[in-house]
């Protein structure tokens, strides 16, 4: 019987321990994933639009 626990709960554990390595590798890929959509909205801020030079041509005159 304690054969059976000890082999159990060494294959409970490794597969634990594979499963955080997995788990581990999804969040990074999430974080590097929300990381370019923040730089991409960054960019995007940075863009003027086309209407804002009317817009500033209009109060100049």
């Amino acid at each position: 019987m304690q054969f059976l626990m000890t082999l159990l709960s060494s294959v409970f554990s490794d597969s634990f321990i594979e499963s955080l390595k997995i788990m581990g590798l999804g969040m990074l890929g999430i974080f590097i994933v929300m990381g370019l959509i923040f730089v991409v909205i960054l960019l995007l801020g940075k863009i003027p639009d086309k209407g804002e030079k009317k817009d500033k041509e209009d109060k100049k005159e």
